[in-house]
């Protein structure tokens, strides 16, 4: 890493729920990219109200690793509520979620990792989406059509990882729960004008059976968010001269 390149200090978020056999794969890859290609970083593990071993594994890591933290929640809260516990507690100026569940292969965490710095935001895509389900595929493209065609920004994917300013991020109320927080997160920044990279990555083979981010509740959940944001007026200015060059981050205990 170059001293003269940007900045490449990243809080990273992993929340997981019951993935006892996908924990330990996905912060085994994720961990030595950041030591490789990143400045510095922290990770934050969300033991989501796990009741397997999930959060045991976790615990495990964390001893052997100090920028390591872990956080059990009791009972479920959902990955929009981990996201904003890391976004209020982070102390860098940049932040990412990915999934617990090992979801993407280490060699896009590595192009993301790599990208960080070189825009305001760094969005990724899953460039092999086809390679899933026809209904999830079918579904995943009707959600870019119907917020493209909304919103106007174009973009390759929605709801894969990114990389989100947290100083701006802090200054914009997201009241989406569950998986609107991140469209809700980047449509509000994207309407400030802050500038993007897209970046190619792509998914693991998905195991059989349905995901979770199939399920009824998920769907409302969008709709709700995007009927939220189309409500409201959108964001077009926050005054630079008001926001920090790094918001006050909650100390965690």
């Amino acid at each position: 890493m170059s001293a003269n390149g940007p900045n490449k200090r990243l809080t990273i978020v992993i929340p997981a729920l019951n993935e006892q056999d996908k924990i330990a794969d996905t912060i085994d890859g994720v961990l030595p990219l950041a030591r490789d290609l990143l400045d510095d970083f922290e990770i934050f593990l969300i033991d989501d109200g796990s009741t397997d071993n999930t959060g045991a594994i976790m615990d495990q890591f964390a001893a052997e690793e100090p920028r390591l933290t872990v956080v059990h929640h009791a009972q479920r809260q959902g990955v929009g509520a981990a996201f904003k516990w890391a976004l209020q507690h982070a102390k860098f100026n940049a932040i990412t979620l990915i999934p617990g569940d090992h979801a993407f292969k280490n060699e896009g965490i590595a192009r993301m990792f790599k990208a960080a710095g070189a825009a305001d935001i760094v969005i990724t895509y899953r460039d092999n989406q086809s390679d899933r389900s026809r209904n999830r595929s079918f579904q995943s493209h009707s959600l870019r059509f119907l917020l493209n065609c909304t919103f106007g920004f174009w973009l390759f994917d929605y709801h894969s990882m990114i990389i989100y300013p947290v100083k701006w991020l802090r200054q914009i109320p997201v009241k989406a729960d569950g998986y609107g927080y991140q469209i809700c997160s980047l449509i509000s920044l994207l309407q400030l004008g802050l500038t993007h990279v897209q970046v190619p990555v792509s998914l693991n083979a998905e195991l059989k059976g349905s995901s979770r981010a199939l399920r009824p509740r998920t769907y409302f959940e969008l709709g709700m968010t995007i009927l939220s944001l189309l409500r409201r007026a959108p964001i077009r200015h926050i005054d630079a001269s008001q926001v920090p060059a790094q918001a006050e981050r909650v100390p965690h205990q």
